[in-house]
């Protein structure tokens, strides 16, 4: 189950319509929350059994994140993102991706500081014992 729908989407950025990739950036942006919050979505049950509260942060964070993605060229964009690092044996090499940004990036693909913002305080992304 997505974790957000076009509805809610437009309703969270006041736009008229959704992006013509709607569904594709949103499975995208679900990834990538799955990601930073170590797939604690999935080990609670599900979207639908988180705490009203979480559910809230969840899908504001989602919902940024689409539009962050539709901002800087859609889905496609993701695919073709500049590496970051390379290594060979024990050679490495690594530059900041996005050409320099000193953003939090997953994979290359950078994170608005709203997504943290909006998930720091769920407990979503504590990552100790």
């Amino acid at each position: 189950m997505a974790y957000i729908d076009a509805a809610y989407y437009l309703a969270y950025t006041g736009d008229v319509e959704a992006p013509e990739q709607f569904a594709i950036m949103e499975a995208r942006a679900e990834a990538i929350i799955d990601e930073l919050t170590m797939n604690k979505i999935y080990q609670a049950g599900g979207i639908l059994l988180l705490p009203a509260f979480v559910l809230d942060k969840v899908k504001k964070a989602v919902a940024e994140l689409v539009r962050a993605i539709d901002q800087n060229g859609g889905p496609d964009t993701l695919a073709n993102q500049d590496m970051a690092s390379v290594g060979i044996g024990k050679f490495s090499y690594s530059a900041k991706a996005g050409g320099g940004s000193d953003g939090l990036t997953i994979g290359g693909i950078p994170i608005s500081p709203m997504i943290i913002l909006y998930l720091s305080s769920t407990g979503l992304l504590y990552r100790g014992c």
